[in-house]
Parts: structure tokens; sequence; C-alpha cells
């Protein structure tokens, strides 16, 4: 597993962990604005990294592996921890596993354990096979640019059906603690008003298991339209929460 680094090494960092079937590089726009002021690292999680054949291993181990491959770059804390569905769900799994301390945190439509269980989640399933077969398919469901439609074709054609499979099991059937060691006060769930009905098992989740987190819906967003397309945006909105 890859971590990309941004920015000079002696700031406060920022964690990103992108979602499913997604390249850690759409990203991109948004860590360049965050760099000029903060140590940004983009996970590649396995199985996603057009440089490798490594497959997906788990939630709970790709949680595992982000800490540990941290922790060994010389990181004590997480001033940021963002993740984006299923990135999301790893991103509360570190906060679980509290092998390293986080001081704010959002998971952006995280993809919580209840989720694979509606029928939002076969309807994804089967919007994502035809979407290894098709741009068009993908960029029919998905409201980000033909670069980054492009980009998530690459990950699809380029990951094995393993690979594939791994993720559905894993997206929706990890697993998290009963109950959770004491949060910091700012952990954010976010989703965007275009997906509120999807995300609605998931934030049930969290409201159930994962005591004090704030919710906001992102007006005008689809999923993860926010921190892939409007980098501007999303940049300052992070920045704010830096303070």
């Amino acid at each position: 597993m890859k971590i990309h680094e941004f920015g000079e090494i002696n700031r406060r960092n920022i964690v990103m962990i992108h979602g499913a079937f997604m390249s850690w590089d759409m990203f991109m726009p948004s860590i360049d604005i965050l760099s000029r002021k903060y140590h940004v690292y983009s996970v590649a999680l396995p199985g996603h990294d057009l440089t490798t054949k490594e497959g997906f291993i788990s939630v709970e181990g790709s949680a595992a592996r982000i800490g540990l491959t941290l922790v060994r770059d010389g990181l004590r804390q997480i001033d940021m921890l963002y993740g984006l569905g299923m990135g999301g769900g790893i991103a509360l799994r570190i906060l679980a596993d509290n092998d390293l301390p986080v001081e704010r945190a959002v998971t952006d439509a995280g993809t919580m354990p209840a989720g694979e269980a509606g029928l939002f989640a076969k309807l994804a399933r089967a919007m994502k096979d035809t979407g290894r077969k098709s741009r068009t398919a993908l960029a029919a469901a998905y409201r980000y640019s033909p670069e980054d439609i492009g980009r998530m074709y690459s990950v699809m054609q380029h990951m094995s059906d393993e690979a594939v499979r791994s993720v559905y099991e894993a997206e929706g059937n990890y697993s998290l603690p009963e109950v959770f060691p004491a949060l910091p006060d700012n952990i954010e769930y976010w989703y965007g008003e275009a997906e509120e009905s999807a995300r609605k098992p998931d934030i049930e989740y969290v409201k159930k298991h994962i005591p004090g987190v704030n919710f906001r819906k992102l007006m005008g967003m689809a999923h993860g339209q926010y921190a892939i397309c409007c980098p501007a945006e999303f940049a300052a909105d992070i920045d704010r929460r830096m303070m």
C-alpha cells in the first residue's frame, strides 16, 4: 500500500482516504490547495493502485496498515482524518483502533457495516458491475469530470474479479466496536443532498452506535462531489476545521 505525501513535512497533517473503486489522485485538485499550508497524506488503497497488482484485503486490514505506515513515517498524531465512502468507514475503524491519536475527522458518506443490507447497495453493485464495462454508465452515476470518470474506469479495469468481490464483501461487512473509545468533539459525518436517501442506513448506524458525531448535509452535492469537484470550497472548509 502506498501513501503519497505533499507539502512541507513539519506542518500539521491531513490524511485523505478515497472510496471504493476510486483513485487516490482524484483528490489532487484539493490536495494542491491544502498542501500549500499542510502536509497531506493521500492513501492509495490496496487493490486500487494502478502501479501494483496488490489485492484489496479488508476495511480492518487497510485501517491497520495505514496506521502502521504513518507511525513508521514518524507521525504521532493525525490532525485531520478525511475518508470518502468506504474510505470513511476505514477512517472510523482507525478511530476505533485508537493506535494513532486523531484530533479531528470527517467521514464523507461513510459506508457503515449496516449499509450493505439495503436495496441501494444492490443497485450500487449492479451499477459498478456495469461501470467496469462502460464509461458512460459511470458518467451517468457520478457527477464527476470526464477525467475523473476515466480514473475510476481505469481502476475498475485494473482490479481483478477477486479484488472486486473483496471490496463488495468488505464495504458493508466489517467490524466496529459496540462501544467506541472516547472520541474528540470534532468528528463529523457529511453526506450530499442528492444521496441523502441512499445514506439513510449509514446515518442511522452512526447515530445508534457512535455517539457525539456531528452531521452535515452538503447542499446541492452528490456522492464525493464536494471533495473531488469543488476543490476551493472543500479545501477552505477543511482549513476552517483545522483552526
